[in-house]
């Protein structure tokens, strides 16, 4: 079974009263363990394309199959609990909780969830420690290197141990060595745990460690290898 169908879609935004086509005929496939790099210049789509996917925006026309729900006419209500179950996201300026220490932004997805303070704390602990950045838990984001932070926002991202994760340039606010680390530990999660990664960048370090290669170009996919 397919992790994600996506089926002709279309995606158009209004703009000053004019119509922008964003995606066009767009169909795509991504299968449970993938590590797929959306690949394109900016304004290719990627980014449009990761949002519908990630149940952030909802397709123009088309459909959208994520986990077997049809997500692309999906209710506000039930697109918020298919994102806190199924989805986990790795933001390009890591949207961290100013105020809110390491330890509890990486928690902060379970508390969504309704999961008690007590095993939301264990679970978030775990993953700090698994990270190396146990020693980070009490730090504000305003106390972490750019490396630190991204490393509290993938944790994050996986700590409910979601279907799919999804990244949009995580690599971009990093130096090349940071940026590297970072890819190569996700390689490690995916390898290991079989964690499903779909991420939209330009990077071509980003894109040396795909298993797989989604090229975009003007709101179209133009290969898919």
């Amino acid at each position: 079974m397919e992790l994600v169908e996506v089926q002709n879609i279309q995606k158009i935004f209004r703009e000053n009263s004019q119509a922008v086509q964003a995606l066009t005929d767009i169909s795509l496939t991504i299968r449970p363990g993938e590590f797929t790099a959306l690949c394109g210049p900016s304004g290719s789509g990627k980014t449009t394309l990761l949002n519908l996917i990630g149940c952030l925006d909802r397709p123009t026309q088309g459909k959208i199959l994520l986990d077997g729900d049809e997500i692309s006419r999906a209710s506000q209500q039930d697109l918020t609990k298919i994102r806190l179950r199924k989805i986990g996201f790795i933001f390009q300026d890591f949207n961290l909780i100013p105020s809110y220490t390491a330890l509890e932004n990486i928690e902060y997805v379970l508390w969504l969830q309704g999961v008690r303070a007590a095993a939301r704390q264990k679970s978030a602990l775990e993953i700090c420690s698994r990270f190396g950045i146990e020693k980070l838990i009490g730090r504000r984001p305003s106390k972490l290197s750019r490396g630190q932070q991204q490393r509290v926002a993938v944790a994050r991202a996986i700590i409910h141990k979601p279907k799919i994760v999804l990244g949009d340039e995580l690599t971009a606010n990093l130096d090349h060595k940071t940026g590297a680390d970072l890819m190569d530990f996700l390689k490690k999660l995916n390898q290991e745990e079989g964690m499903t990664f779909v991420y939209a960048t330009h990077d071509p370090v980003m894109m040396e460690r795909a298993n797989r290669i989604v090229r975009m170009q003007d709101g179209k996919i133009i290969n898919a290898s």
